[in-house]
């Protein structure tokens, strides 16, 4: 994490300075800036160089120069972290960016020693640090190393799939996640913007031997969790006659359907569809007709199969469920092989993927 953001002009003055919440800073900032202007200067007359980073025992220092303005500017970042270098560097550059534009006339002229004008760019800063995801990579980490559900944080690139960072209690395929992820994050947002017209929240991916991925897209970088729970119903699940002969319900839907109308459902499903692999509605019931979603059903198989192929190819287990969480709009896909069934519900009521673990899994036990 970033423990010091310090923005310096050329005759040392600190313009602004940021800390994470709850961080307790010495109140030596001035005197850590002056030193670095000195030490920066220093390496550029005696070497013809700029400091570009700078090593201590714990702590990395890293600098970018900004001199397209009047008042020359240093940007600096201090952490702890040395695995968050490249993120912290694609902080830097979009500081460099953002910074000079908001205070162009300020900085564009000599400085009058006035500081508290800068203190406007704090929203800025604050949204800079949750597209990046580092508003809750520390505590992120902490349940990591505690041991629990939580295996893995890891942030992802997302276009190319590059990975930024990896904190791990537990074996991650970094090439399989690496590659399908940024794919099947582009497919669900594409399907909810499409079909839904809302943008994407994020996305679960629960297999039978109870392992999850939750895949959050930021504005920068993809955020995934890797989760491990204790309860096991792989065997279990595998053994419902969906997966056993082949075209029994393929061949009489009728008696597919008749599985699905006896079930209680939970007050959070507003509606229900029994969908085939084609993208057939065979059954449906809709309790709350706010959403219409007759025209988006089908469109689910595809981003159930990609799921699928996901789940075996990361995990190589069947998958169980999948969801998409958009801003209003929640859809649970679980897999039954060759049929589909996909709940809808509000993000209000279906907002969290233990509701979701737990709906599928009473759908599941009813199915026994």
């Amino acid at each position: 994490m970033i423990e010091d953001l310090l923005i310096i002009n050329e005759s040392g003055s600190l313009l602004y300075n940021w800390h994470p919440p709850g961080f307790v800073s010495n109140g030596k900032e001035d005197l850590l800036s002056g030193f670095l202007t000195a030490l920066n200067s220093f390496a550029t007359v005696e070497r013809g160089e700029d400091i570009k980073s700078l090593k201590l025992r714990e702590t990395q220092i890293i600098f970018e120069k900004h001199n397209e303005l009047f008042q020359k500017l240093t940007f600096v970042i201090t952490s702890k972290n040395e695995e968050l270098i490249e993120i912290l560097h694609a902080i830097l550059h979009e500081l460099m960016e953002k910074f000079p534009k908001l205070f162009h006339d300020s900085l564009n002229k000599e400085f009058n020693g006035l500081i508290t004008i800068f203190r406007k760019f704090d929203p800025y800063m604050e949204e800079i640090i949750k597209s990046y995801g580092l508003d809750l990579l520390d505590n992120a980490r902490k349940q990591v190393d505690e041991g629990g559900n939580l295996k893995a944080i890891i942030y992802l690139e997302p276009k190319g799939g590059n990975i930024f960072y990896i904190h791990a209690k537990h074996y991650v395929n970094k090439d399989k996640i690496s590659f399908l992820i940024p794919l099947i994050t582009s497919s669900a947002k594409l399907l909810y913007n499409n079909n839904l017209h809302e943008d994407l929240n994020w996305i679960l991916l629960n297999t039978v031997h109870n392992e999850i991925l939750l895949v959050e897209p930021r504005e920068k970088i993809i955020i995934i969790r890797q989760y491990q729970f204790s309860e096991k119903f792989e065997k279990a699940f595998l053994s419902l006659e969906f997966f056993g002969e082949k075209d029994k319900y393929i061949k009489k839907p009728k008696k597919l359907i008749e599985r699905f109308e006896g079930l209680k459902w939970d007050p959070k499903i507003k509606q229900i569809y029994l969908v085939d692999i084609f993208g057939k509605v065979l059954h449906s019931k809709v309790f709350d007709e706010t959403y219409d979603c007759t025209e988006y059903i089908p469109e689910t198989i595809s981003f159930l199969t990609s799921s699928k192929k996901t789940s075996e190819e990361i995990f190589n287990k069947v998958l169980f469920n999948a969801s998409i969480v958009g801003m209003k709009i929640t859809t649970i896909c679980m897999n039954f092989k060759n049929f589909c069934l996909t709940l809808i519900g509000s993000v209000a009521d279906l907002n969290d993927f233990n509701e979701i673990q737990s709906i599928c899994i009473d759908i599941f036990k009813q199915l026994l």
